[in-house]
């Protein structure tokens, strides 16, 4: 008679369980991160004299479905992902500073200069094309300058954005921290906390879209995180990142409160750590060897011919400033445009040889075996080839995360016309061990009464 009671009640407490799991389900289905979560169940009996009976069913566990090592590829994939979406919206704006819409690029600001050389050199007497020579200079020395300017607002911006990332990893680091600790104290208990995996699993996801990093855990169920060979969390402590920034030599140093160095190579912190240290410096660099060159070369064709009132040498550019920042006219041809050399020879105002001389540098190959004008279409298009190569990884590697995160779902995600098959399923063997637990009772009050 016990034997029943046992049984009866130990099927009430299971259904009850099961429910309670299966309903949990079913309202975190559309819950991000959440694992469908299963009942482990063993059977219960004894040895008795001469036979084995059974005592119902035992609760062994509450098994959270999830692939670990899905999460682990995923959060891969993503922290690849994320570096190649950052380095693509920054190639973005560097595309939008030095294209525009209205066709005043860099190339074609260079080409109007040297077609109003040409021009003078067929009339270097006339002040109009003089005055014109004067204008499109000035608009390709500010044209110079607002590229320059742009790029480095792109690099103010990344380093902004760089210290904001820094403190949201350094955040999610903490609360990864205290889930550990959460997990591991219920680990120990065995008791496995869930929930708090579940959430740790999608601040993981959260950090991989951040930096790059390794994951391993310890005997507690406690996750070691690592970025760049570095340990940065373990199950006692969770390191703070912080950034040392030499904004004139573009270097940036990321170090650990105990002062070693992290190198992220991914996440959005590894992109922007790229753009601001290689990608946008080496930018800089061409567009100030673009106008080195021009300074350089208009110079020393300029410096050798005459204006139309004297013999005197002078420069077209100031040659001490050489830098997109800087690059300016004369100013004595900016005060008197009769000072622009066209003329080879002195006394010969008709003459156009200087000027013929300087228009033909559109034909020379003066950079690393490239015309002014096609080094110009080269680095102005740059950004923009860069940001089609990305976007090309960006789809590739897109179909990979949802291949990955597919086959994730299939296993921990809830299907709701399973998880209500289930719950009948439960219910019905509720109902059945009430039923045991009253015929029991019954078998009992009957026992009773003879008794009596």
């Amino acid at each position: 008679m016990r034997s029943l009671f046992e049984i009866s009640k130990s099927g009430l407490r299971s259904a009850e369980r099961s429910l309670s799991v299966t309903s949990n389900n079913i309202v975190n289905a559309d819950t991000k991160g959440y694992s469908r979560q299963r009942i482990d169940k063993t059977p219960n009996g004894m040895k008795m004299t001469g036979y084995n009976t059974g005592l119902g069913v035992n609760i062994s566990n509450v098994t959270r479905l999830r692939n670990e090592m899905n999460d682990v590829m995923l959060n891969e994939k993503r922290q690849n992902m994320s570096f190649m979406q950052s380095k693509a919206r920054v190639f973005e704006q560097l595309e939008a500073s030095m294209a525009s819409d209205s066709g005043s690029d860099l190339d074609l600001s260079i080409s109007n200069l040297l077609d109003t050389f040409s021009e003078l050199s067929t009339d270097p007497q006339d002040i109009s094309v003089r005055n014109s020579l004067i204008s499109d200079a000035r608009q390709m020395t500010t044209k110079f300058k607002d590229v320059s300017r742009n790029i480095d607002r792109t690099s103010d911006l990344i380093l902004e954005s760089s210290n904001s990332t820094i403190n949201a990893i350094n955040g999610l680091l903490g609360e990864i921290h205290s889930l550990n600790q959460t997990i591991a104290q219920a680990d120990a208990a065995g008791a496995p906390d869930n929930t708090s995996l579940d959430l740790r699993v999608r601040k993981l996801e959260e950090l991989s879209e951040l930096t790059d990093y390794e994951i391993s855990a310890n005997d507690s169920n406690a996750v070691e995180l690592r970025i760049g060979g570095v340990k940065v969390l373990d199950a006692e402590k969770a390191d703070h990142l912080k950034a040392e920034i030499n904004d004139v030599d573009k270097t940036y140093q990321i170090r650990l409160e105990s002062g070693k160095t992290v190198e992220p190579q991914g996440g959005q912190l590894g992109a922007e750590l790229e753009m601001y240290q290689t990608e946008i410096p080496a930018l800089k660099d061409r567009l100030d060897e673009l106008a080195s060159t021009i300074v350089t070369e208009f110079n020393a064709i300029h410096s050798g011919g005459y204006g139309l009132n004297d013999n005197v040498s002078r420069n077209f550019f100031n040659p001490t400033n050489t830098t997109a920042d800087t690059i300016s006219l004369n100013q004595v041809l900016v005060d008197d445009p009769t000072n622009i050399a066209a003329s080879d020879t002195d006394g010969e105002a008709g003459n156009g040889e200087t000027a013929l001389q300087i228009a033909e540098l559109r034909s020379q190959q003066l950079i690393g075996g490239r015309k002014l004008i096609d080094y110009s279409v080269d680095l102005i298009t740059s950004a923009g080839n860069s940001l089609s190569s990305l976007n090309s990884q960006i789809e590739a590697r897109d179909s990979e995360i949802q291949m990955l995160t597919t086959q994730q779902e299939r296993e921990s995600g809830v299907n709701i016309d399973e998880e209500l098959s289930l719950m009948i399923q439960y219910q019905n063997a509720y109902q059945g061990a009430a039923k045991v637990m009253s015929a029991a009772q019954n078998m009992y009050d009957t026992l009773i009464g003879i008794l009596r």
